[in-house]
């Protein structure tokens, strides 16, 4: 009976030590899988999941894909030309950098694009006008060159029926500029008619009056008397002589190439 009872003994401990090895390997497995399930939250926590955008060295913002950049680059080359009809370069640069973004960096497609187009250097195919060499500003095309003409005429000429040419020099150069850098019209308009005296010498051709010189300068008879000694109010004017003029010329004049004004019908007139 007492070997019976000692052999009954012997095999319960050697079962209780069987669980307690189980016991400590489930822990380690246990402890094993939440330093892993840590890690993988760590790693989740720091991996990037966005594209930082960096314009002219500045954070702009974050996007999910890099086609949103691709995408807001061809919009606002497509919204250009629409305006302007001209070909269109980016001066800046645009860098990506990946980095884990929070929901309040990521920013929308729209104001990527708004802020491409005020702050990346967006170069167009603008017209640069030069007077005798100088430069006097930046129009978008041909068509506002044209347009200025047509106002200096209706300045200097008002509705007289002739043609016009500009009177000085013009060179139109093209080059790529930013809409920052387009002239006003009105200012361009104020510079062209800003005007500097000036004394010029004239030769007299036949059919000329004293008072159609002074029209043609757009001055008074007067004026013409006073530069030229001599000079009464119905001065003589002999064919190839030469007479002072003052004028105030303007930085930009037109000649008139042709008049087309026709002379009303005197009543009773032979055809």
């Amino acid at each position: 009976m007492t070997r019976g009872n000692s052999n009954k003994k012997v095999i319960t401990l050697n079962q209780r030590k069987r669980k307690y090895k189980g016991l400590k390997i489930d822990n380690k497995v246990m402890i094993l899988a939440i330093l892993a399930a840590i890690g993988v939250g760590v790693f989740l926590g720091i991996r990037p999941n966005a594209y930082q955008v960096i314009i002219s060295d500045k954070p702009v913002g974050a996007i999910k894909d890099e086609q949103i950049l691709v995408a807001a680059k061809q919009t606002v080359m497509v919204q250009l030309k629409e305006v302007y009809h001209a070909e269109i370069k980016f001066e800046g640069e645009v860098q990506l950098k990946k980095y884990r973004a929070k929901k309040r960096d990521y920013i929308d497609p729209s104001y990527l694009v708004t802020y491409m187009r005020k702050n990346m250097g967006v170069l167009i195919g603008f017209k640069e006008i030069y007077v005798e060499g100088k430069s006097i500003g930046i129009v978008a095309s041909d068509d506002d060159v044209t347009e200025l003409k047509n106002t200096l005429k209706k300045e200097y000429y008002g509705d007289k029926n002739v043609e016009v040419d500009f009177g000085k020099k013009i060179e139109i150069k093209e080059v790529f500029a930013k809409e920052s850098q387009l002239i006003d019209k009105e200012l361009l308009f104020e510079k062209c008619i800003s005007t500097t005296p000036k004394i010029i010498e004239y030769k007299v051709k036949t059919g000329d009056t004293l008072s159609g010189i002074a029209d043609k300068f757009n001055i008074s008879s007067e004026n013409i008397i006073k530069e030229n000694a001599g000079f009464t109010d119905n001065p003589v004017l002999k064919i190839g002589a030469v007479i002072k003029v003052r004028i105030n010329e303007p930085q930009l004049p037109l000649v008139v190439t042709k008049d087309n004004t026709v002379k009303e019908k005197v009543e009773g007139e032979k055809e």
